[in-house]
């Protein structure tokens, strides 16, 4: 562990970043008055750091004597400290608790003379306190014979679990060893212990005086508690997310389950027996639970082409570094999976966390290993085991031997220590012992030699690097040294050394990697999504991201997919990446404040609103921003004031921000969204949804509301539809925590009528949604509401009516919509009000009434006026009416009005730049072209609103252009325009819209005819009027019956006399209606089959009495049929 005088003198500058800097390079109090600015700048020192540290070194007192060991000089005390060296509130923190108690202190009480009870249990207390203060542990509480100990508070270490463990094992041997020298031999000491982890708010002082203690809330340390209790005495026993969290650093045994006090469910126990050798922690941790390499492939080629040329006896170094999680250690064992046919060795050497000032520990750890010794073998045993090791090594230099054997503590025998040799020469004797070592592997074949976790190495074992780097090119040895970006190795520039840093995966791989932990099963595109954004690319966060997401529950599980169960409410951080996090964010010591200031703020924060949000001065401020930006947990854009502060990692963000607990969360959300109003109002009106969001996680529901509605207002206005539904749903889920009241409703009542705009727009006219919205919405008019808000709840049930074809439900709302127009006198309301019955009236097959209406609406618009009626009713009335009256003049026959028409339709959707109205302009110009029969203009306008619909997620309308897309492409011969004709019907239905179906099963049934597929074309015909008469969509049902005669007569010449029939009563019925162009057609397809028949006169009179109405020089494909039918029954 560091020198705590360090560690302190750097906390107290306000340069704690800097701690693990310092120990890596064995920098000590003795040292530290002889370092310069170089020294710095090697260690990796900033500028102004370096310049701030000098200072304070020259300060130092010149002797120890000036100083008792733990006092710290003034003069390295900062003048300004923005924040107290110790917090009194309380913080959420993600803890490994310990309870530790003396077993059986009661009958000791008995036994003993009260002091000498006292010195018992303070040599137990002592020994535990060292074991624990070595690996980090901090002590909160003494209890008579126990204590209370917190791994991960005040300061996280990323693996804080396991330091708890091997915390707890230490003890009980310490325990052991206290027996062997006991003043007491009538008993002897024992110990028990439970450790649990989980989340906690820690940190108050509560107490008074000498009693203050620093709290700790949460099930994790009562159930701590409750396991110390089941453990017998010298047993430690942990719970299911500890072992978890541990991996297989070490051996178990299960306990089974136990129903504890205070608990509901049975708790899994298990006891830990040793620690577990391991080559690498990458084996410990991840060795069982690996996916399929992906990516890294250029890293790979590099790797293997450094292999090649030290197999060809060049030897090679390999620097790889990268942050925690990147994947270093993986690709580590993937180049051994490479080489998996290949004859070669292997050492590793493993760094340690809690070995970073044990001389040569990997080496020592890696000829442990290798000569395969065991704690429990005898002193004879182990030399022969090295003996061994030796022989096999090619090591014969007696003297080499005897210094490894000194090395791993093995004595006696023919390898006495060389008592006559002075220390340093020992340790130099030691390293070339080890170089020979290495040596003697490569002489016998090629060796990969893995230097795990190099930031962690001890100042010995970074010596022996050197030396081995500095001569490794002259053997047949592969040197890979995985570390971490705060090592700063000094290596680099030998020419045989080869720096690679590795960095996050491209989307695409992330995207692999997460369809390899999900055995190719999709996940619900909104997890996906989430995943890749909170993993950024590491790969470790990925894994158990995705690992988390598949056991949380949320999913059910498919043949080929995952769907989720409800709504994705975010992805909290998996147990297994806490410690790794906040280990980073308590790095920055005072400065955590700020950066949890900024992690509320957002992924994303502007020195501007930083600095109105803290209370602390500037230089304060600024200071603390270098040290943050400094331990790379964010960058910097810009200078400031107009620097832009991004945090690196979102995990990183989240577990900055998870710390702060609920009620200063509450408090910090409403001074940052205060501060925007007042300070910034220019992101108010750009950004309304941050101030939403500020203001919902400050748990301000009023405030909350209106800025998810001007978020919501502001999305629709742009189109972006489903953006706007969200913050519209947003906002009505809120609303619900208002109290009950005139206000209240009145409010609601405004949010569901703008809301049905995106919601017609994403969802359709006639969905479930449609109908509840605006049904709610009708529920809520008062007697005071206003004009407008009536008409608009009446007119989203006439819309939702009219399209899921309830025609009748639909005529009658549209009167009421004329008659209150009409009240109001507004030129607004009439427009859309003549509009609504015109529509109605041309589906229910009204088509003089309908060109009434519609032309009342085009007449009615005036040019100059602003376009507002769009964002009230999801599309220009003006717009849609010239459409519908272009469909209704074709009917009426009066088609040289057609096309012009729609083309000013078309030409006004363009003008006015909105794409539903634009979507519904160009189908329906489609199903004007498709009725003309110009299957070339139908699959250009539909292939225009395929890609408008595509683009705003528009369901409808992209259904009704998909219908005309493919019979444009039927017509033209191309097979897939009858599934695409189908699909897009099918889609159809499935928005709940019925209404203009009847139309599409017509196409579809002509192509069918064409086709000869005749019995597929009935039973279209057979759907379609079905709907026609159930629902009273007639405006079709003439062209319907003539389709129906001409697949009888393909179907049989049996069926004469019921084509007959159906070409009489589709001529009968669009006569009725003034449906002109039906009785043409109809008239065309009874006189041909007249003819057939030899009535002759008749079918010349009957198609005559239709024809001669038109005006001959319009160019018309029923037209031009209808005269060559006339032409050949004049000629027969």
């Amino acid at each position: 562990m560091m020198n705590d005088r360090i560690s302190t003198w750097l906390d107290n500058l306000g340069l704690s970043i800097y701690r693990e800097s310092f120990q890596h390079n064995a920098i000590t109090w003795d040292v530290l008055p002889e370092l310069n600015e170089g020294d710095l700048e090697a260690m990796g020192v900033l500028l102004g750091h370096r310049k701030k540290l000098l200072r304070a070194i020259a300060q130092l007192p010149q002797s120890d004597e000036v100083m008792g060991p733990g006092s710290i000089p003034v003069g390295v005390i900062p003048e300004e400290q923005p924040f107290p060296p110790e917090r009194d509130q309380a913080e959420r923190r993600h803890l490994t608790v310990m309870f530790c108690d003396l077993v059986d202190s009661t009958t000791l009480s008995r036994r003993l003379d009260p002091e000498d009870l006292q010195e018992v249990i303070r040599q137990f207390l002592d020994a535990c306190s060292q074991a624990i203060g070595r690996l980090n542990g901090y002590i909160a509480k003494y209890m008579g014979d126990g204590m209370l100990v917190y791994f991960g508070y005040p300061h996280a270490h990323e693996n804080d679990a396991e330091r708890a463990v091997h915390a707890g094992l230490a003890i009980l041997d310490t325990v052991r060893s206290l027996n062997l020298d006991n003043s007491h031999p009538q008993f002897s000491m024992a110990a028990r212990i439970g450790i649990a982890t989980g989340q906690v708010v820690v940190g108050e002082l509560m107490g008074q005086d000498t009693a203050k203690e620093r709290s700790v809330f949460g099930e994790t340390p009562n159930l701590a508690a409750r396991l110390q209790t089941l453990a017998k005495p010298d047993q430690l026993i942990i719970d299911q997310v500890t072992k978890r969290l541990v991996g297989n650093e070490f051996e178990f045994l299960d306990l089974g389950v136990f129903l504890l006090k205070g608990f509901d469910t049975p708790i899994q126990a298990w006891q830990i027996l040793s620690i577990r050798p391991s080559a690498s922690r990458f084996e410990s941790y991840r060795s069982s639970q690996l996916t399929n390499f992906v990516g890294r492939e250029q890293e790979i080629s590099l790797l293997l082409g450094r292999w090649r040329e030290a197999v060809g006896g060049e030897g090679q170094v390999v620097l790889l570094c990268g942050e925690a999680g990147i994947g270093k250690s993986r690709i580590a064992r993937s180049l051994c999976d490479r080489l998996a046919e290949e004859r070669y060795q292997t050492i590793q050497f493993q760094c340690s966390p809690y070995h970073t000032n044990t001389a040569l520990y990997p080496a020592i750890t890696c000829l442990r290993q290798a000569a395969g010794l065991a704690s429990q073998d005898s002193a004879q045993a182990q030399r022969e085991k090295l003996d061994v090791l030796a022989r096999e090594s090619g090591i014969e230099n007696q003297d080499t031997v005897s210094l490894l054997a000194d090395l791993l503590a093995i004595r006696g025998g023919h390898w006495d220590p060389l008592i006559n040799v002075l220390s340093e020469k020992r340790k130099d004797m030691t390293l070339e012992a080890l170089v020979q070592y290495l040596q003697g592997l490569a002489d016998h074949g090629p060796v990969l030699f893995i230097v795990e976790d190099a930031h962690w190495l001890d100042p010995t074992t970074l010596e022996l690097m050197t030396r081995i780097i500095g001569r490794i090119r002259q053997m047949r040895v592969l040197l890979l040294m995985t570390f971490r970006p705060d090592f700063k190795p000094v290596w680099a520039e030998y020419s045989h050394v080869t720096s690679l840093t590795l960095s996050r995966l491209p989307r695409r791989h992330s995207a692999e990697l997460v369809a390899t932990m999900t055995g190719g099963k999709v996940l619900p595109l909104e997890v996906q999504q989430a995943i890749l954004a909170k993993a950024d690319g590491i790969p470790l966060y990925i894994e158990t991201l995705t690992e988390n997401v598949l056991g949380s529950g949320l999913l059910t599980e498919g043949n080929d997919s995952f769907t989720l169960k409800g709504p994705l409410k975010g992805l909290p951080i998996p147990d297994s990446l806490q410690a790794l996090l906040m280990e980073r964010v308590d790095r920055l010591g005072s400065a955590k404040e700020i950066v949890q200031t900024g992690a509320a703020i957002g992924r994303e924060f502007t020195y501007e609103l930083l600095q109105a949000t803290v209370e602390v001065p500037d230089s304060q401020l600024k200071n603390a921003l270098d040290l943050i930006v400094a331990s790379g947990l964010i960058f910097q854009e810009g200078e400031i004031p107009l620097a832009t502060y991004h945090f690196k990692h979102a995990l990183v963000q989240d577990a900055a921000y998870s710390t702060l607990p609920k009620k200063p969360r509450r408090v910090l959300h409403a001074r940052i969204a205060k501060t925007l109003e007042s300070r910034f109002p220019e992101w108010v009106n750009m950004e309304p949804e941050l101030l939403a969001y500020h203001y919902e996680q400050a748990g301000l529901t009023g405030p909350t509301v209106d800025y998810w509605h001007r978020a919501a207002r502001r999305d629709a206005e742009r189109s972006a539809n489903i953006e706007a539904l969200n913050h519209f749903n947003r906002a009505l889920d809120l609303l619900k925590e208002l109290p009950q009241g005139p206000e209240r409703n009145a409010l609601e009542l405004e949010l569901l009528l703008a809301r049905g705009v995106p919601l017609l727009s994403v969802k359709g006219y006639a969905s479930d949604e449609m109908e509840h919205n605006y049904r709610r919405a009708k529920d809520l008019l008062q007697e005071h509401s206003s004009s407008v808000h009536q008409f608009l709840a009446i007119r989203g049930l006439w819309a939702f009516h009219l399209v899921r074809g309830n025609l009748a439900n639909a005529r009658g709302l549209a009167e009421n919509l004329h008659a209150l127009a009409h009240r109001e006198q507004s030129s607004d309301l009439l427009i859309e009000a003549h509009h609504a019955l015109g529509v109605t009236c041309f589906f229910l097959g009204r088509f003089d009434e309908a060109r009434t209406h519609l032309f009342a609406a085009k007449s009615l618009d005036d040019p100059n006026r602003q376009r507002s009626q769009v964002f009230f009713y999801g599309k220009d009335p003006v717009t849609t009416a010239r459409s519908f009256l272009a469909r209704t003049f074709w009917i009426l026959g009066e088609i040289e009005h057609v096309e012009p028409l729609a083309l000013e339709a078309i030409g006004l959707a363009r003008e006015l730049e909105h794409p539903f109205t634009m979507v519904f302009a160009l189908t329906s110009l489609s199903w004007i072209y498709s009725t003309l029969r110009n299957a070339k203009k139908t699959r250009e306008l539909a292939d225009e609103a395929i890609a408008l619909s595509t683009q705003y997620s528009f369901e409808l309308g992209l259904a009704w252009a998909t219908s005309f897309q493919g019979w444009a492409l039927a017509e033209n011969g191309q097979e897939e325009g009858l599934a695409k004709l189908i699909n897009g019907l099918s889609a159809t239905w499935a928005t709940g819209a019925s209404t203009n179906n009847t139309f599409t099963l017509a196409l579809l049934a002509e192509i069918y005819l064409r086709r000869n597929r005749i019995d597929e074309g009935l039973a279209a015909i057979e759907e379609a009027l079905k709907l026609a008469v159930t629902g009273g969509e007639v405006f079709w049902h003439a062209e319907l019956l003539r389709l129906k005669g001409e697949l009888l007569l393909g179907q049989s010449i049996l069926s004469t006399q019921a084509a007959e029939e159906c070409f009489c009563e589709a001529l009968k019925i669009a006569q009725d209606q003034h449906a002109t162009m039906l009785e043409l057609r109809a008239a065309t397809s009874l006189a041909k089959l007249w003819r057939k028949l030899n009535k002759l006169d008749d079918a010349k009179r009957i198609l005559n009495a239709v024809y001669s109405r038109f005006n001959e020089r319009v160019d018309n494909l029923d037209l031009i049929e209808a005269k060559t039918v006339l032409e050949q029954l004049s000629d027969t």
